[in-house]
């Protein structure tokens, strides 16, 4: 009895101890491996054409009267110098000089000029712009450096032409001097007198003014085309009528030559200028009260042309952007224009779109400029943007499409649960092609691992890879049917690892 008892307890003891190795060793540990996958992501960009993407190049001389009866350098004008440059700022990529009208006997052409710059580096420029380079905060107080000059012929606008020739940066040079190639160059002549060089010459004063006025308006379009400028005005702030605030002129009333030069000029330009209406360039210094407001109808002038641009091409994503050409809406105004398709008819008002990154002028009027590279929309008919109209661009990321669920673990088959946003997917059978559900990758009976599975698909029941792709390592579910999910969803896998 006591024998069998004992042998009893051995194998009750074998039993327990088989047990216990069989819980600690082969007990189901359940594993849960889940993906969320990134939304759809919506983008929209709105812009005025009054904001250019791109300053634009604008390079100002300002020329200031110094003769002993001027009135432009004092506090007000000072101030407006400061609005002036404050008002350019936002808007232009700009170089302005600041000269004396009249230079002292024995002075060279950049005595006393000052040079502000925006938007170039100093290794960019010549050492002659370096050294006349002066800091934005000291652009008004530089203008009590210019010596008051008296009982001096005045000759303005051989002025500006040597300070622009001698100022411009030649054709072919890495370096910008002070007046820019491509740039919009802009001079401003501010007089109390008129310029004494059209009195000179062998005719009658009205033959040597016209004789004057030709020379000068074709020495300064010289300098524009020399300057591949793309437009060359001469702004003149002068007597255009009789005032009582100034001495008497001889031998005419008023400003003849700057008025006349400024007109010239103004007609030159092509196509003509079409922001000042009956000013043509020339302001009446008689008809300002309140020096503060002696720029305004230059700053109007500038604002309009400059910025007045039209648009066939609006940009729509920098290069490298990840968005789905068929979902961009274009919209101006308030109204939604439609997708054309290439070739596009006459007449038609809308947007095409080229689903490559393209290099373009996105202005054409007043002329092709403001390059942009990128993804872009072309515009036709009503839907092409003119100043101060606002455009705005909506897109949204690709939808992307995923065929392939990721275990980090080998799985026991038969204890997998897959769910797409919280749905149980099924496992399927024997026929695969009218399956909407997974199987699992094996290789013979078991799973198999995959050190490199992209698990990004054309879509749904079409399961080419899609570069880029989402690649990872390990164990894989691969789905059918309608089972692909795509942006914004999460999979979450739950299976016992298997053991061997």
């Amino acid at each position: 009895m006591f024998g069998y008892t004992k042998q009893l307890f051995i194998v009750l003891g074998v039993l327990l101890l088989a047990s216990s190795c069989g819980i600690e060793e082969f007990a189901s540990k359940k594993k849960k491996d889940s993906l969320a996958v990134n939304g759809i992501i919506t983008t929209s960009q709105s812009a005025c054409s009054q904001f250019t993407y791109i300053k634009p190049k604008v390079d100002f001389l300002f020329l200031w009267d110094n003769s002993s009866s001027a009135v432009f350098i004092n506090s007000q004008t000072r101030q407006a110098l400061n609005q002036t440059i404050d008002l350019i700022s936002t808007r232009f990529d700009y170089h302005i000089m600041l000269a004396p009208l009249v230079l002292p006997q024995g002075a060279s052409v950049n005595s006393y000029a000052g040079l502000i710059v925006s938007d170039t580096p100093s290794g960019e420029m010549t050492s002659q712009a370096l050294a006349m380079r002066i800091d934005r905060s000291n652009a008004a107080n530089h203008l009590s450096s210019f010596p008051s000059v008296a009982q001096s012929a005045e000759y303005g606008t051989q002025r500006s032409i040597d300070l622009l020739n001698t100022n411009k940066t030649n054709n072919g040079s890495s370096y910008h001097n002070a007046f820019r190639r491509n740039a919009h160059t802009i001079v401003v002549v501010m007089s109390t007198e008129d310029d004494d060089g059209a009195l000179q010459g062998n005719g009658g004063i009205s033959q040597n003014l016209n004789n004057f006025v030709s020379s000068k308006t074709s020495a300064l379009n010289n300098l524009k085309n020399s300057l591949d400028a793309i437009q060359l005005r001469f702004f003149s702030i002068v007597r255009k009528s009789v005032c009582n605030q100034y001495g008497p002129m001889n031998p005419f009333a008023y400003s003849e030559a700057y008025r006349r030069v400024s007109e010239q000029v103004f007609l030159s330009q092509s196509p003509t200028p079409s922001d000042i209406g009956n000013n043509r360039d020339s302001f009446d210094l008689c008809s300002v009260s309140d020096f503060t407001t002696v720029f305004d109808g230059i700053n109007n002038s500038i604002q309009d042309f400059i910025l007045g641009h039209k648009y066939n091409y609006w940009p729509v994503a920098q290069a490298g952007a990840n968005i789905d050409p068929n979902e961009i809406t274009v919209t101006k105004d308030g109204t939604s224009y439609p997708r054309l398709n290439e070739p596009v008819s006459n007449g038609a008002n809308g947007f095409s779109f080229t689903n490559a990154v393209q290099t373009v002028n996105t202005r054409f009027a007043p002329d092709a400029g403001e390059p942009f590279t990128g993804y872009v929309v072309k515009l036709y008919g009503n839907a092409q943007v003119t100043y101060p109209e606002c455009m705005s661009v909506r897109t949204q990321t690709v939808q992307e499409w995923y065929g392939y669920a990721h275990m980090q673990s080998k799985p026991v088959e038969s204890s997998i649960q897959l769910k797409i946003d919280g749905v149980p997917v099924s496992k399927c059978g024997t026929n695969l092609s009218t399956c909407n559900g997974y199987e699992l990758i094996k290789s013979g009976a078991g799973p198999t691992y995959i050190s490199n599975q992209n698990m990004r698909i054309e879509g749904p029941n079409n399961f080419t890879p899609k570069s880029p792709g989402l690649v990872k390592s390990g164990y894989f579910l691969k789905l059918h049917g309608n089972a692909a999910y795509s942006n914004g969803q999460s999979v979450e896998i739950i299976y016992d690892p298997s053991g061997t």
